[in-house]
């Protein structure tokens, strides 16, 4: 019975070890992600949306404009494989008017600035239709 016991008390501990490291792992990752929560949501990555609409359309953000106001999909937060943080930011609150960004601190100034992203198509139809 002794035998027994330790080999269990062994497979026990193995296993709250596992448990430990597993929970170490998720407990990290939420942190990291409310680090680029908390990032995506200060002025200067306001300040990177905001111009990167105008540029993209004359207008923008203006009374009258096809692009009337824009949310941060706070979800679709994520950390790119490349470095930078990933989101996605809907148009005029429609799910299917969308531009994703990917921000990354630049090395030379520290500052945050747009690395890329992409568009949705009814996006692009919205502001070449406009034209």
């Amino acid at each position: 019975m002794g035998i027994i016991r330790k080999i269990l008390m062994g497979i026990l501990a193995v296993l709250i070890l596992i448990g430990l490291g597993i929970g170490g792992i998720k407990i990290m990752q939420q942190v990291q992600h409310n680090e680029m929560v908390n990032t995506v949501k200060i002025e200067e990555v306001k300040s990177i949306i905001e111009n990167n609409l105008k540029l993209r359309h004359e207008g923008a953000l203006e009374n009258g404009d096809v692009i009337q106001s824009y949310q941060i999909d706070f979800d679709s937060i994520k950390h790119s494989p490349m470095g930078g943080i990933i989101f996605k930011v809907y148009i005029n609150n429609d799910e299917q008017l969308y531009v994703h960004f990917l921000i990354n601190k630049d090395l030379n100034s520290g500052k945050l600035v747009n690395e890329g992203g992409g568009t949705s198509g009814k996006f692009r139809e919205l502001i070449t239709a406009d034209k």
